[in-house]
């Protein structure tokens, strides 16, 4: 069985996003995993005990769970996906999931913050779009709210 790889967030886009790619991954008969990465919190060059690195950690990983569990109870996504929840830089763990996980298809959203601030901030579906082993869905702003309202 394949897999689809989707990204979400805290964001109603996000959930419009992962409604859209559960239905893509019945629609092929693949397996949904839904995943949310979580930037670390912990700054470079800043000190801290290994014991108090750790629970941040924990506690990052917990909340990015947590996160994952309420958009599958919110959306009343299929029970068989597989959830991931993960802390790091977002285009590469998405990245390296596509490889670990043997992804054939990611789907994410693009919030449309423009050229200006994409090339100034990055944006996490360009990078993954242009290095991914598989092909990308990027769904935009303007259609997930499309999407959100059927």
């Amino acid at each position: 069985m394949g897999r689809v790889l989707c990204c979400v967030d805290d964001s109603d886009h996000a959930r419009a996003v992962a409604r859209y790619a559960a239905e893509l991954a019945g629609a092929l008969g693949h397996q949904l995993v839904l995943v949310h990465v979580a930037v670390s919190t912990h700054a470079p060059g800043v000190s801290a005990a290994p014991a108090g690195r750790r629970r941040l950690h924990e506690a990052e990983l917990r909340d990015a769970t947590e996160l994952v569990d309420r958009v599958v109870a919110e959306l009343e996504l299929p029970s068989d996906l597989e959830r991931r929840a993960e802390i790091g830089d977002p285009a590469d763990r998405i990245l390296a999931l596509c490889e670990e996980a043997d992804v054939e298809l990611v789907v994410l959203g693009s919030r449309g913050r423009g050229s200006v601030k994409s090339a100034l901030l990055g944006s996490v579906s360009t990078k993954v779009a242009a290095r991914a082993p598989c092909p990308c869905v990027i769904v935009s702003g303007h259609a997930a709210e499309r999407l959100a309202t059927t």
